[in-house]
């Protein structure tokens, strides 16, 4: 709920089972209250009326706090600017001179962050910069520099077109990425082979510095690429999320500015990029392949991590099988599942959708269960194409045993995980922010150590070489 003041600054309720006191003090008289509302940059508070007796505004309020469960928060001094009685309380709103509360990480997540929270951050992370290697500080001031020159650059072309047709601005910018555009992009590459070279012997504490420091110092530019941006702020909590996997899958120019877009097309156009996109259809062409040498009419496939399941829309597409199967798909997000719902939805009217279970669940439903398959069912084929990337090994393992123990017999199960030879390792972790549980082929084999007699364990990968699958037939 919110409602509109004169000087038309929006403010927000905060919902009634949400305690959070705030204390303050006016003549060193001490009041304390419950926060009702907030702007931007200040607070609504709620006092019963029989202990505040003051009759106008104009006083200053000094001692602010807030207390939040265990935590408290002094905010300092602050001015009343606005104080009117209703239904026996006394609301009152309150500016503070020099703090700021963010109200809604307060509200929404019950975390107190303020001004000096921020100061502590940053000189946390003035510290983090003597552990930075003195060369890669110097590498970082050429990329930071390069970057600059072709943002001003581009911006400045960009200003021209401004006012010119919509078909125009495109044909013109297609233009840039022959010219200018093509040296952006040539500058970004050779900037990444100079990190991968630079940093190829440091340790995990260097890579974790450096590439902190990198991000902190590009970050401005970071933002201003689609696809680097969400990689680094993580709106849904992770990498890897459906919106993320979509921009990969579609590998265009996306952006406000032509700096922006370039710099969004380049981190999708990488050998891991590349794997994302082949492992889509090498598990599509997978599926077929068993399915072709099955004799099933109701052929069960379970996808664990699904996401927005773009290989389950391709085979409903194509697929000369696709009236046999039956897909289960599961994901412990909601949106990722919807995605794929609405895509597979798109495909003649709907058609193939009664063909398909939507499974909101986490993997953790796999594994905290002892028995998985009498729950969930046992199935032909099952598969996860990047779900193994952020599990540690001894929960690889027994996600392993367990997703095997649902399979029937002859039936497959195919686990896909980056090598650690990945190719975009360092971009991915230097300035996309993403890290990832990388694997060797003897680490993979390693995970089926504790399975009941499978018939074959082989290791393939797709055409960029950067990503493995394990097939595992039961």
């Amino acid at each position: 709920m919110s409602y509109i003041e004169k000087r038309e600054a929006p403010r927000f309720r905060i919902l009634n089972n949400f305690n959070c006191k705030f204390q303050f003090q006016i003549d060193s008289q001490t009041y304390e209250g419950l926060l009702y509302d907030y702007s931007r940059f200040g607070l609504g508070v709620i006092l019963n009326s029989n202990n505040f007796f003051l009759k106008k505004k104009e006083y200053e309020v000094t001692n602010c706090k807030i207390f939040l469960n265990e935590t408290i928060r002094e905010l300092g001094n602050a001015r009343l600017v606005r104080m009117n009685q209703k239904d026996g309380k006394i609301h009152l709103g309150i500016f503070f001179d020099s703090e700021f509360v963010d109200m809604d990480l307060l509200t929404q997540k019950q975390v107190l962050i303020s001004q000096e929270d921020e100061i502590k951050k940053i000189i946390l992370h003035f510290t983090v910069q003597e552990s930075v290697p003195s060369e890669f500080m110097q590498f970082t001031a050429r990329f930071q520099y390069g970057l600059s020159l072709y943002k001003i650059s581009l911006d400045e072309l960009d200003a021209k077109f401004t006012n010119e047709p919509k078909k125009l601005q495109n044909n013109l910018f297609h233009a840039i990425t022959k010219g200018i555009g093509k040296k952006f992009y040539d500058f970004l590459t050779q900037s990444i082979e100079e990190l991968k070279t630079l940093t190829q012997h440091y340790n995990k504490h260097q890579n974790e510095v450096s590439g902190f420091f990198l991000r902190k110092s590009i970050f401005h530019f970071i933002l201003e690429s689609e696809f680097l941006k969400r990689t680094n702020l993580r709106p849904k909590g992770y990498a890897g999320d459906a919106v993320m996997m979509e921009m990969i899958y579609k590998n265009e120019y996306i952006g406000q500015s032509s700096f922006g877009k370039i710099f969004h097309k380049h981190p999708i156009e990488t050998k891991a990029a590349d794997a994302v996109r082949n492992r889509r259809r090498y598990i599509e062409q997978q599926i077929i392949q068993k399915m072709k040498n099955s004799t099933l009419q109701d052929f069960k496939i379970l996808s664990v991590a699904c996401g927005p399941s773009w290989e389950v829309a391709d085979f409903f597409i194509s697929s000369p099988y696709k009236e046999y199967a039956k897909f289960y798909l599961l994901d412990q997000d909601n949106d990722a599942l919807l995605e794929a719902k609405k895509r597979i939805g798109s495909i003649e009217k709907g058609r193939y959708l009664k063909q398909c279970e939507f499974i909101h669940e986490s993997v953790r439903t796999i594994l905290k269960n002892t028995n998985p398959a009498i729950t969930i069912g046992k199935f032909d084929f099952i598969y996860s194409m990047g779900l193994y990337d952020y599990l540690t090994f001894t929960v690889a393992k027994v996600l392993t045993k367990k997703l095997y123990s649902m399979l029937k017999e002859n039936a497959l199960l195919i686990i896909g995980n980056y090598h650690e030879k990945n190719e975009t390792r360092k971009y991915m972790e230097y300035i996309m922010d993403w890290v990832l549980y990388y694997r060797n082929e003897a680490e993979m084999l390693e995970l089926t150590e504790e399975l009941d007699s499978p018939s074959l364990i082989n290791i393939e990968f797709e055409d960029s070489q950067n990503q493995m699958f394990m097939k595992i037939i039961k």
